[in-house]
């Protein structure tokens, strides 16, 4: 699926940019008016995001490529619904004249789209099984009956006086067929009350997914969804769409990336408030992100920004934080203790934002969280606490650190290293599990151009894998 973002001065040409690139039958997964004079030449613009499938686009340029010059201006001038009926008159005459003849009979291996058809087939199969086995316990039984008759036959008349005598040996041999017999009873019977099915399951099956959306569950698990989180996006998926577009590929997969888009939280306005601590486990990226920030605040937007550092446990720390402060002209300080907080605000009084580097620790005793807790702003200066994560942490590893710094009451979280992983889905899993909004991602080690503040096209580009990732250089306007 191609998706793409258009941008122009009315909705009118928004929309003839997005029939003339991606067709017709494109679909519109938002629209947005900028009001704040940074579209288009410095005026107001209208923003569209569409999506189209690869195979409708392939349609619609091959159309293009068989039209000469004029006919292609006057198709592309043409309406929505003209441009649909070209295109499939087009490609239909293509497939009819590039066709093999078809042969004398044809018959489908198997016909997956009649659940009725497949549901009907596994009955049969597993009546079959049971009327096997039913058949074998009868053998058994009347193999049993005859071998008893022939007993009783072969024995010798009892006297009167005295009974017969057995040789030890048959008794051991009779006993042990009897044996062998009751437990082949066992099996058979056992064999009956297990559940057959000869068919394998498709993904997602175990969460009650149609077989119609398991490849969306596939896609979706690969980048690193939850799986449980994949399932419910798609039961509310069959819930709201009809039996027969849940057979349209792209028609699920554009609804599954507009419910991503809509559940997607992100911060609104990320540079609010003067003091921001970032927090999180050692080798998160804290300090690389803190410096890009800071650097972005103050070469593009021109922001008086000052760093604080309480990291006085890891060796040349501090040091090396001084030197990123000279490198940027910004005033620079040491955090001890909370009583220095007050001193410092009293001298920052002109500064528009603080940003503070904490000390790498995992919270795994109270010693720990009781450190952290001491350095930490007053609550009188209403601090915005960012947590800090690995993209590459495993989901198991982010759900635990999640809920061990909640003690902290972080507001959001910045997910850094996005080029070194392709696990993306663990930023949307974190994001629904603990319901709190994307902050920034850090993408490499550029400072500043590997930073970015978070939105919601992003993170579904970086999901679905829509363009190839990249780093992108953002220059300042």
């Amino acid at each position: 699926m191609q998706v793409k973002k258009f941008e122009a001065r009315t909705m009118k040409e928004a929309l003839e940019m997005v029939k003339s690139q991606l067709g017709p039958d494109a679909i519109i997964l938002s629209a947005r008016d900028n009001n704040k004079s940074f579209g288009l030449v410095g005026e107001g613009s209208v923003e569209i995001t569409a999506a189209v499938s690869e195979e409708t686009l392939q349609k619609k340029k091959f159309a293009e490529s068989r039209l000469r010059e004029q006919d292609r201006e006057k198709f592309l001038a043409s309406s929505a619904r003209q441009q649909k009926e070209l295109i499939h008159k087009m490609v239909e005459k293509h497939v009819q004249k590039n066709q093999p003849p078809a042969p004398i009979t044809q018959r489908r291996y198997i016909d997956i789209e009649d659940e009725n058809e497949y549901a009907r087939q596994q009955k049969m199969s597993e009546e079959r099984v049971k009327n096997a086995a039913q058949r074998a316990l009868y053998a058994f039984q009347e193999q049993e009956e005859n071998f008893q008759q022939v007993r009783k036959a072969a024995a010798p008349a009892k006297p009167a006086a005295r009974p017969a005598v057995v040789p030890a040996g048959d008794n051991d041999e009779i006993r042990a067929l009897k044996n062998e017999i009751a437990s082949l009873k066992q099996v058979i019977t056992q064999f009956q009350h297990m559940p057959q099915s000869f068919v394998g399951s498709h993904p997602g099956a175990d969460y009650g997914i149609n077989y119609d959306l398991s490849f969306v569950f596939e896609k979706l698990t690969k980048s690193g969804v939850a799986p449980e989180i994949a399932a419910d996006i798609l039961t509310q998926a069959q819930e709201t769409l009809p039996t027969l577009k849940l057979k349209n590929k792209s028609l699920v997969e554009a609804w599954v990336a507009r419910y991503v888009l809509d559940t997607t939280k992100i911060v609104q306005n990320p540079t609010a408030g003067k003091i921001h601590c970032f927090v999180g486990p050692a080798g998160s990226g804290k300090t690389s992100t803190m410096i890009k920030m800071a650097s972005q605040l103050v070469v593009r937007e021109r922001k008086k920004v000052a760093l604080f550092t309480t990291d006085t446990f890891k060796v040349g720390a501090a040091d090396q934080m001084k030197i990123y402060a000279q490198i940027l002209n910004v005033p620079f300080s040491v955090i001890r203790s909370q009583n220095d907080w007050s001193n410092l605000m009293r001298y920052l009084a002109n500064v528009d934002c603080v940003l503070v580097d904490f000390t790498g620790l995992s919270l795994k005793n109270n010693d720990e969280i009781n450190v952290l807790r001491s350095l930490l702003p007053p609550q009188g200066l209403n601090a915005n606490i960012h947590l800090t994560m690995s993209t590459n942490t495993k989901d198991a590893d982010a759900i635990e650190l999640g809920r061990r710094y909640s003690v902290l009451g972080y507001r959001d979280v910045i997910f850094s290293g996005l080029d070194e992983s392709t696990q993306h889905g663990t930023i949307y899993n974190f994001m629904k599990r603990f319901d709190i909004p994307l902050h920034s991602f850090g993408i490499g080690s550029r400072v500043p151009e590997d930073f970015e503040f978070a939105t919601k096209e992003r993170l579904l580009d970086l999901i679905f894998k829509i363009t190839q990732f990249k780093q992108q250089d953002s220059e300042a306007v």
